[in-house]
């Protein structure tokens, strides 16, 4: 499929980059489902693509925890001068605040996470021909909030608070899978960074059924958003089998990027005018 995809571009496009709309590809599902695998595996695979994209670039690098602090920390800092940024901002806080974390320290480090994911992406935004791949972001952001809220009912509504930060370059990558295959996939992960490997046996099942209808439910809402709206981003559903290995689940959202590049290109030469 990419290889038809690449031999059907017009005579006008195989020497140079395609002039796409698409800045951002972000990769959104459950904990365990393989995210961050296949957002490296399609930032690969598309800078093998040659003439379909420009430059290709994983958000963040390859950077340790304390260099990303510090880089996160130099993304932010000077967007505080911005009075859109400052405004972003109260309003995230707010919506957090709202939602009734458990605890001030999950109020704040999401509040943190998603400043840092605003900062980034008005940073990287102005590039020309170039796809950031994150294997985490905004929906994901939001589905955290979510997940650790207690409340549902806030004065802001979580896609307002999306179109304000600007989705109309972005494509969301949804990796759905069955709740039992991604959670037996992270209890088998060494570490402990996801909460929901922290989570007490009395309260798994409970905490997965919710993070799985949080996934559906800010799907649902953005499909909706999107056929009712223009430049609103688009949106690729990836079904992730239990048996699929990472690069089959890779090769099929590596097809929904260029689909989704070609969907949204714009001429070159309207572009060089």
């Amino acid at each position: 499929m990419v290889h038809d995809l690449a031999a059907g571009l017009p005579p006008s496009l195989e020497a140079r980059a395609l002039q796409t709309d698409i800045r951002f590809v972000e990769f959104f599902g459950l904990p365990g489902v393989g995210k961050t695998t296949a957002s490296r595996l399609v930032a690969n695979g598309l800078r093998r693509c040659g003439p379909l994209v420009g430059d290709v670039r994983m958000a963040w690098g390859t950077r340790n925890f304390f260099s990303r602090q510090i880089h996160r920390i130099s993304i932010v800092a000077p967007r505080f001068k911005d009075r859109e940024f400052r405004s972003l901002l109260m309003r995230i806080a707010r919506f957090v605040i709202e939602s009734g974390q458990s605890s001030t320290t999950d109020a704040v480090k999401v509040i943190w996470n998603m400043s840092v994911l605003v900062a980034y992406i008005q940073s990287e935004r102005p590039r020309q021909n170039t796809i950031i791949v994150m294997d985490q972001g905004l929906l994901q952001g939001f589905w955290s909030i979510f997940l650790k809220g207690k409340r549902r009912a806030t004065s802001e509504n979580w896609f307002d608070i999306l179109s304000a930060i600007g989705v109309g370059d972005m494509l969301f990558v949804h990796l759905r899978a069955e709740t039992g295959m991604a959670r037996d996939r992270l209890l088998k992960r060494g570490d402990r960074s996801s909460r929901m490997q922290r989570a007490s046996p009395d309260c798994d099942r409970d905490l997965w059924s919710t993070a799985d209808r949080i996934c559906r439910e800010l799907t649902a809402g953005l499909e909706r958003e999107i056929e009712t709206e223009d430049h609103v981003g688009l949106l690729a559903t990836v079904d992730v089998e239990r048996l699929a290995s990472p690069e089959d689940v890779a090769e099929r959202a590596l097809e929904a990027v260029l689909l989704a590049c070609l969907e949204r290109h714009r001429p070159c030469d309207s572009a060089d005018r």
